[in-house]
């Protein structure tokens, strides 16, 4: 047992008189070993997305959609095909290399069927903000469902859900879509079929009240008396 610490220890100590000795060697050793880790990283990995910028759905990996990775990009336009309204948004990745301009990643926002207000109130306050996306399910070739996430205020740190400013603004209205069946998302859709079912019994209220202008004014004074101004009006809005 010692004759086998002893030769470890001897050939240990070789080793370091040669790496002192021989700066290149050590530093071809030291190199050598780094970028052979690295490959192997990148092979078990293969994070391509911070590197590589997402132009269509087919671009994302599955893996990267179920372990919730999120991304970020501009909102350059909004497009409407059929029924689906989609967000055409420029990524940017991590360590952004290559990167196109003109090949924008359609995205569709989950759970909501937007209206004609929504889709005005798109082009004027989301076209050219930043954003965050989470991918929910590549659906098929011609967009990814992705939750789409505003900081707000622009140099703030909060984040501001889009789809469930639609439905609270009134400018969508709840719609299962092709993610909705995925048990992951389920919480997520539950969620916004609440926002929009709150907002609904909100504006049945205050319908109420406007039919009874001393209530509505006494309301409107106490809410103004109470509230800051810029909280008067909706996020996004203000």
């Amino acid at each position: 047992m010692e004759s086998t610490k002893e030769y470890l220890q001897a050939k240990y100590q070789g080793l370091c008189n040669y790496l002192e000795r021989d700066t290149i060697g050590s530093e071809l050793v030291i190199y050598g070993t780094s970028a052979l880790m690295l490959a192997v990283a990148y092979v078990k990995r293969k994070p391509a997305y911070l590197v590589r910028q997402f132009k269509q759905p087919s671009h994302i990996p599955e893996r990267l959609i179920n372990e919730r990775v999120m991304h970020t990009g501009r909102i350059s336009g909004v497009q409407q095909r059929d029924q689906d309204t989609l967000l055409l948004i420029q990524h940017r990745p991590l360590i952004p290399l290559f990167t196109s301009r003109k090949r924008l990643l359609p995205v569709k926002l989950p759970g909501v069927r937007v209206n004609a207000n929504g889709y005005s109130w798109l082009n004027q306050c989301l076209v050219g903000r930043e954003a965050t996306f989470l991918p929910l399910k590549s659906s098929n070739k011609d967009f990814v469902v992705c939750q789409l996430c505003l900081v707000h205020p622009p140099k703030g740190n909060r984040l501001l859900d889009v789809s469930e400013t639609l439905l609270k603004l009134r400018f969508a209205r709840f719609a299962q879509d092709a993610a909705a069946a995925v048990k992951r998302n389920g919480k997520y859709y539950q969620y916004l079929q609440k926002v929009e079912r709150t907002t609904a019994e909100k504006e049945a209220w205050l319908s109420w009240a406007a039919s009874y202008p001393y209530i509505w004014r006494r309301f409107n004074e106490l809410k103004q008396r109470l509230l800051p101004k810029e909280k008067l009006l909706p996020e996004l809005v203000r």
